[in-house]
């Protein structure tokens, strides 16, 4: 049989000090280079089969611009744009990516992620060898649900501490064949937002220090792949690096210690497979809340035109007033809005499945994805191939919320829609014949 090989390779995605940035939208641009971005591939291949996960210190990605990553992969490394998985860490002091297509800053980044992001998978694949590869399972409490409502009913973004959490640390280790680490990788949900809106620099939060402690540990270049965290939060944060320093060593100390209990073996399957499932759009409860919503949007963005205000804040009220509009000409002449079309990926190393999905998912979707799986190991990884936005479960709908209210595109549908697609995915992989289907 065929040995499976694997390669890791590394970009530095930093941007420019003084870029628009990325996260929280009254914020101005990045004043200040902390530590850096960076994006980390895996090639794994087997035969003619071959999967690449890409994750890069970003708060997200278009489809256009994976597209472009795939593209040039493909023309690089001949690696098919169909194996080819883009992830983002989520990060909030990163730059702006691909949005503001005025700005030549950004579209000038944008060029140059690409190549750099292309450039670390040719070197991951030319970094191919045979290799040995485990899973092992920890948890951390690093993150808390941040859904709190208050005593009048209404819904912040605060802490919730008897809220639903995925606290699971998952760890896939790969070893050389005499033994030497090659990559690390993990999967586990919290928003890398611990130093709080009001600091301006470049950093890959809790990420970045847990991948060094990581690397350093194990001698393992380690993939972090930010799972299911749309109502997580990180369990500290301020407005300094100290709390991204104190979680990020928390979580890579449960990472270290899972890792150390992985016993690693012979890959015999590789498969991936992909699916699109087309999402209701959100229309909010009611034509009349749709109205009230376009109401007050218009008014706070008139009042924010005369005030001197981020450039950012202003971009993204107008996208939400846009689809508030939207949803009430939907109410007015009765008729659906167009579905929102979300490309799901799902591979499979032996006994551990990977399903990828865009959007910022709450932590049920994730949860529900893995506990249902067919198989022994399943890593559900977030923001991946697309910017989709929030992706709330149907039952919070009622509550509202910053998730709901502000920065969801999708309806209450949605969620089960992704859970269904993501089963079929791992059906379809735990019931393939190895021999008979090509990645």
């Amino acid at each position: 049989m065929d040995t499976v090989r694997v390669g890791v390779g590394t970009a530095d995605i930093t941007p420019p000090v003084g870029m628009a940035s990325a996260g929280f939208a009254a914020r101005g641009p990045l004043s200040a280079l902390h530590d850096p971005l960076m994006a980390v591939a895996l090639v794994v291949s087997k035969g003619e089969r071959v999967l690449t996960l890409v994750s890069c210190d970003l708060i997200d990605l278009d489809a256009a611009t994976v597209s472009a990553i795939r593209k040039q992969v493909e023309q690089r490394v001949g690696i098919p744009g169909c194996a080819v998985s883009v992830a983002c860490t989520h990060t909030h002091y990163g730059p702006d990516p691909y949005r503001d297509t005025s700005d030549a800053a950004v579209m000038a980044y944008r060029a140059q992620l690409i190549e750099r992001v292309s450039g670390a998978v040719a070197k991951a694949a030319s970094r191919r060898e045979p290799a040995l590869l485990g899973v092992g399972w920890g948890a951390s409490d690093i993150g808390v649900n941040r859904r709190e409502k208050l005593p009048d009913g209404r819904v912040i973004l605060g802490k919730n501490a008897e809220g639903p959490i995925d606290r699971s640390v998952g760890v896939l280790r790969v070893n050389a064949r005499d033994g030497r680490a090659i990559a690390c990788a993990v999967n586990f949900q919290a928003h890398p937002v611990s130093q709080t809106g009001q600091v301006s620099h470049i950093s890959a939060d809790y990420v970045g220090k847990m991948r060094q402690i990581v690397r350093d540990r194990t001698g393992a270049e380690c993939l972090f792949l930010q799972g299911a965290c749309g109502d997580i939060n990180a369990a500290w944060m301020e407005a300094r690096y100290e709390p991204a320093d104190a979680l990020g060593t928390k979580l890579a100390s449960e990472v270290v210690k899972v890792w150390g209990t992985i016993q690693t073996g012979v890959t015999s399957q590789l498969q991936i497979e992909s699916a699109h499932v087309k999402l209701p759009r959100i229309r909010y409860a009611s034509q009349e809340q749709a109205e009230e919503l376009v109401q007050s949007l218009e008014t706070a963005l008139e009042r924010h035109r005369t005030e001197d205000t981020a450039p950012g804040l202003v971009r993204w009220m107008k996208q939400r007033l846009q689809r508030a509009r939207e949803a009430l000409v939907s109410w007015q002449k009765g008729r659906p809005l167009e579905p929102i079309d979300a490309e799901l990926q799902g591979c499979r190393i032996d006994d551990l499945a990977l399903v990828a999905s865009p959007g910022e998912l709450f932590n049920q979707i994730g949860t529900a994805v893995k506990d249902r799986s067919p198989f022994k190991d399943t890593f559900f990884v977030g923001y991946a191939n697309d910017s989709l936005g929030y992706v709330p479960v149907p039952e919070v709908y009622a509550e509202g919320g910053y998730e709901v209210m502000q920065a969801s595109r999708v309806g209450p549908d949605a969620a089960n829609l992704i859970i269904a697609g993501s089963l079929e995915l791992l059906e379809r992989l735990a019931g393939d014949d190895p021999g008979t289907r090509e990645a």
